[in-house]
């Protein structure tokens, strides 16, 4: 049987009118067979089962095992199994053991689907636990909206929603980052007399607090202190400190943590630890090394997590002797130090170049019986990498492997991608059969990161070969894998085997994206082609792929250096009107083509959109304009952006020296050509033979040279 929609939902804010309709709902099958051993020896006699049930013991064993944590989901679905087929039902409250035990599993859609099971069966009533951990299971699924539509079913049946349920949606909405509406729903739930209670408080107060919203927080916290029926407890002056810290605003941290003694609150190692985090988020070291001192005088130890915040700070600032000094105290107080502690210090370690130290701590990790994770290596490796000690890294693999630290897919990829990034390919691909030999499969970051290595190596036919690997092992090519094939084989001058590579990509349904298309185009204007980049320009746009700074600079660079400034100039309104700021590389490619093919005043366009945008002219740009300006006759204004280089910060070089002597003489002005030479020998250049042959027969400057000791040719 299905449950009638419910079509008039509360009157919550926000919009919450969604159908709530079972038939959405997916179903489950469970095999009745599949349970434990030992909880199938329950049930394989009939006597047995029928005592259970006559007895009634059927609930208080199902409550039994939910409760000692002894039920896992295969048996939690063999027990739900099997009450959906007794007849009579047993009560409700069997049904709510099995769904709070999936619950807390984190199996939310395996409670939503059982749900819809039992309600498929008019005898079977559902309780306000029921609907209570129904609408929790929805707000853990992001789907809030549902809760509030179980909600509406809750009132139709007559039930009295609790605090549970109103906890469950305000943290649902806040999950999603709904925070006004879940300020609007705490605020219904105060003036209208819903049900609420401490948790309440402490839910909003987190919400806020997570979403940067602190001053409300603590006019909440006020609201609180003076209403009277709720006081704030420690969790929700933690949470207010913690936010404090977050954003470094420690006096305030402080002032509420005082606020908090004062009205007699004893404060627990959370909050104690957060107040360290933020002295040392401002580099209070000694605050903090204080705080953790004197966390004894309110009667808390501290634990691990305290200690890994300060000794995150020491290492950050280089203070490795002061981190191990602090890994000595945690050992004195009897903390026992976790994964986090001990790659902190590996990592400091590793960076400050100690290699003693480090490996010291790997081994002291190893011997305490925790196993060295992904961040682990990536320190050691990486150290080793920067000293090109490859055969250490491998060494470093036998010790692991003699310790007995598994090697996982992460462990692996990580080291490949090290030796990727270092360029060690060889090594990476000794590494890559290594760990196939070892029966750890590698996936698509693997093959990819060995992939890009090649290709970056100019090593496109092995490359090639390893992405037939990959599809031999039944791993497909993603966006990543296609796009360092193809920016490698353009970057190689194979143009053919690129757009083969363009195809299959299109064939297997891997879409191409921004990164596609620029290497495509890219290559193209290297070679010239410039039609075709524009008409691969094209085809990017028809599939709704906006081009970026990238794509307009190969296109427009290509365009120019192909002498087409025209299409060069059109390209570079098209960015602009498209919002995407050129950089001065694209002004200045253009500014150089039309300088040399166009006109002034085309010239002068390109700078007063340039100076529209804000960007300022660097050296090159004034050498495109004085020899523009030189080879139209116009030396007024060539000497004009002359002299304005030093106001800019930038010294004139032989070369704009040379382009104002030559145009000078070129136009028989040759005493200002004579004065430009006279003041770049004062500056220490010489002039080459080709300018003075255009000031041959000068003696004014035959002296100069002979008093500067230069040669003369």
């Amino acid at each position: 049987m299905k449950m009638k929609r419910i079509i008039t939902p509360l009157a919550f804010p926000g919009n919450y009118s969604l159908f709530f309709s079972l038939s959405q709902l997916p179903s489950i099958t469970v095999s009745f067979s599949s349970c434990s051993s030992s909880l199938a020896a329950v049930f394989d006699d009939k006597t047995t089962r029928m005592g259970i049930i006559k007895s009634k013991h059927f609930e208080n064993l199902i409550k039994a095992k939910t409760k000692n944590g002894s039920l896992n989901l295969q048996d939690a679905l063999f027990l739900f199994d099997y009450v959906i087929q007794l007849r009579p039902f047993p009560s409700i409250r069997a049904f709510n053991h099995l769904l709070g035990a999936v619950s807390k599993m984190k199996h939310y859609s395996t409670v939503v689907s059982m749900f819809k099971q039992m309600m498929g069966f008019k005898e079977i009533q559902p309780s306000i636990c029921t609907m209570t951990i129904l609408i929790n299971c929805l707000c853990n699924l992001r789907q809030v909206d549902l809760g509030f539509s179980v909600l509406a079913i809750v009132v139709k049946l007559g039930l009295q929603p609790d605090p549970y349920i109103m906890n469950a949606l305000l943290h649902g909405l806040q999950n999603e980052d709904r925070i006004i509406e879940a300020m609007e729903l705490f605020r219904k739930l105060e003036e209208n007399g819903y049900p609420y209670d401490q948790c309440t408080y402490n839910i909003i107060v987190f919400g806020l607090c997570r979403s940067g919203n602190l001053p409300s927080a603590v006019k909440i916290l006020n609201e609180m202190n003076a209403n009277g029926r709720f006081k704030p407890d420690v969790v929700c002056y933690s949470t207010i400190i913690d936010g404090f810290c977050k954003e470094r605003r420690v006096d305030e941290a402080l002032a509420i943590f005082q606020e908090m003694l004062d009205r007699s609150i004893k404060p627990d190692v959370v909050i104690l630890t957060s107040l360290i985090s933020g002295f040392c988020s401002i580099d209070q070291w000694n605050e903090a090394k204080r705080l953790l001192d004197n966390m004894t005088n309110w009667g808390i130890s501290p634990d691990v997590c305290s200690f890994n915040t300060l000794m995150a700070h020491l290492c950050k600032h280089g203070e490795t002797q002061e981190a191990d000094s602090l890994f000595k105290l945690m050992s004195q107080r009897g903390v026992k130090p976790d994964v986090v502690t001990y790659n902190t210090l590996i990592h400091a370690f590793c960076k400050s170049g100690d290699w003693g130290q480090a490996t010291g701590y790997l081994q002291n990790m190893i011997d305490s019986g925790i196993s060295p994770d992904v961040w682990t290596f990536s320190s050691v490796i990486d150290i080793f990498c920067k000293e090109g000690k490859t055969r250490e890294e491998f060494e470093f693999l036998e010790l692991m492997t003699f310790k007995g630290v598994k090697q996982d897919v992460f462990s692996y990829t990580s080291l490949i991608q090290e030796f990727c990034h270092s360029g060690l390919w060889k090594e990476a691909t000794t590494l890559l059969n290594r760990m196939i030999c070892d029966g750890v499969h590698p996936n698509v970051v693997t093959f990819t990161s060995l992939i890009n290595c090649l290709c970056k190596e100019k090593r496109t036919e092995e490359a090639i070969t390893m992405l037939e690997l990959m599809v031999e092992r039944d791993i497909k090519p993603n966006i990543v894998t296609y796009n360092s094939l193809i920016h490698g084989l353009c970057n190689s001058g194979h143009w053919a085997e690129a757009r083969s590579m363009f195809s299959r990509m299109m064939n297997e349904g891997v879409n191409p994206n921004v990164v596609t298309f620029t290497s495509l185009i890219n290559y193209l204007c290297k070679e010239k082609r410039t039609e075709d980049a524009i008409t691969m320009l094209e085809l990017m746009i028809q599939r709704d792929i906006k081009p970026n700074i990238v794509t307009y600079n190969s296109l427009i660079h290509g365009l120019c250096n192909a002498g087409q400034w025209a299409e060069a100039t059109r390209f570079l309104s098209t960015m602009v009107d498209e919002d995407i700021v050129p950089d001065i590389v694209i002004f200045n490619s253009v500014l150089g083509a039309v300088s040399k093919q166009g006109t002034v005043t085309k010239a002068h366009e390109v700078l007063k959109l340039m100076n529209q945008k804000g960007i300022k002219p660097n050296e090159i740009t004034n050498r495109t304009m004085i020899n523009m300006y030189c080879l139209h006759g116009e030396m007024d204004k060539a000497k004009d952006v002359f002299d304005s280089m030093e106001i800019q910060g930038f010294a004139p070089d032989l070369a704009d020296y040379k382009m104002l002597i030559i145009g000078y003489a070129e136009r028989n002005r040759k005493n200002e050509a004579l004065r430009i030479a006279e003041e770049m020998l004062q500056k220490g250049l010489t002039l080459d033979e080709a300018t003075q042959n255009k000031l041959r027969g000068s003696t004014r400057l035959l002296k100069l040279q002979q008093e500067e000791g230069m040669e003369i040719n």
